[in-house]
């Protein structure tokens, strides 16, 4: 049992050290393994080519607030109803799926009054629209090609650009958008999600991926493929576009791109300032500090809102500080007396630990040696180690005190102290 307490004082922290890191890299490396697979874009912050900077500080400019939303949409219940309703979630890119209570939380939000603007392409803008919080409508997932307006010169004539000619009668918009290999939107027929905006009749989705429309591939609707679609949910709505780079830095001025993007988030800010709260937590983090930040801010909202795993975040907490406390040193004392058991408080907080530790009898003793040969403890800390071996003299203290020797009874070291004079 004493070899397995030392074993314990010497090596079970470093143990527990190790495990908790084994646990943090398991559960961050598939993370890292897929950002550095796909590098990080669609931030409204990064000024990069395919972020949003421009779209956010052109809001800004127009009245609008824009923050971030970091850690997962349950924090959207945090929101009283005076900021629910002057709120718009903007979720630019889907790149990491929604669990289902993140989706039943945008849900109640947009239920509850909320606005959501949801634009996906190849993403997992799905995980939201799909399934148990079913909206109607959902993203295709393939690539929909359309050579509208090709012969035009302001087509960029590159087969991943599409110009569609959008007249939203309810937005009051009327004019071109520039996409960048968008997707589709599926509609199921006599639900409740509303066309807006659609494709040529020329468009079609290439199920296969070949580049090329075949006989199965055509518009799957009469007029074009839906790019566009709004959903009303309980008080609020939800707008769906099939492609995000509609947004971004590179695009945001090319036709009538940012003029569209003023009009919808005026429309959902119902004429008044709004605050554009943008969900960079799907987004994949430049960096493995801001990977493990938004991890465990999510991790955090997510014990705030689910009981059993508030408890366990609650009961690590209070294990952590147990550890921290036993583990915490004490001033060191102002006054000395030679007996190693008292008038002395113990460095550990822990009864037991004062009367076993090897540092504790170390430390009293050296103060005993100083005391004894009249040293201050600057003076004691500077004096040579050959000296200090030879005023022990003996060879148990030496490996005791000054080689720290780990093996030694505690019985021996006693007797050796004991035996000790000046």
């Amino acid at each position: 049992m004493g070899d397995m307490n030392r074993w314990w004082d010497r090596y079970g922290l470093k143990l527990l050290a190790l495990i908790a890191a084994a646990l943090i890299i398991g559960a961050v490396y598939p993370e890292l393994a897929t950002r550095s697979q796909n590098p990080s874009q669609l931030s409204a912050w990064d000024s990069d080519w395919n972020d949003l900077s421009r779209f956010a500080n052109d809001m800004e400019a127009r009245g609008h607030t824009t923050q971030s939303l970091l850690s997962s949409p349950q924090a959207l219940g945090e929101l009283t109803g005076e900021q629910r309703n002057s709120t718009i979630l903007v979720i630019l890119g889907v790149e990491r799926a929604y669990t289902e209570a993140e989706a039943k939380a945008i849900h109640e939000f947009v239920k509850q009054g909320g606005r959501v603007l949801l634009a996906d392409d190849f993403g997992h803008g799905n995980s939201v629209v799909t399934g148990l919080y079913s909206v109607g409508a959902s993203f295709f997932g393939n690539r929909l090609y359309d050579r509208n307006h090709w012969e035009e010169a302001y087509h960029p004539h590159n087969s991943s650009f599409v110009v569609v000619d959008a007249s939203v009668t309810h937005l009051g918009f009327s004019g071109q958008l520039l996409l960048s290999e968008p997707t589709a939107l599926t509609i199921v027929e006599g639900g409740k999600a509303i066309p807006l905006a659609r494709s040529s009749t020329q468009a079609f989705v290439d199920l296969d991926g070949d580049g090329i429309g075949d006989s199965d591939e055509g518009t799957f609707s009469i007029g074009g493929a839906v790019v566009m679609a709004e959903v009303e949910i309980g008080s609020g709505r939800m707008v769906m576009l099939s492609d995000p780079s509609l947004f971004i830095n590179s695009l945001y001025g090319e036709l009538d791109n940012r003029e569209f993007a003023r009009v919808l988030i005026d429309n959902l800010a119902q004429g008044s300032n709004a605050t554009l709260l943008f969900d960079e937590s799907r987004h994949l983090q430049p960096d493995f500090l801001s990977l493990v930040y938004v991890q465990l801010f999510g991790y955090v909202v997510f014990a705030g809102k689910n009981e059993a795993a508030r408890i366990i975040f609650l009961a690590a907490i209070l294990l952590g500080a147990e550890v921290a406390l036993m583990r915490t040193r004490n001033p060191l004392p102002w006054r000395h007396l030679h007996n190693l058991y008292r008038g002395r408080s113990t460095n550990y907080r822990v009864p037991h630990a004062h009367y076993v530790h090897p540092d504790t009898i170390r430390e009293v003793f050296l103060d005993r040696v100083r005391i004894e040969h009249g040293y201050s403890r600057e003076e004691f800390n500077m004096l040579p180690g050959a000296w200090l071996e030879e005023v022990l003299g003996d060879e148990i203290l030496v490996r005791f005190i000054v080689n720290r020797d780990a093996k030694l009874r505690q019985e021996q070291v006693l007797r050796a102290i004991n035996r000790w004079t000046k």
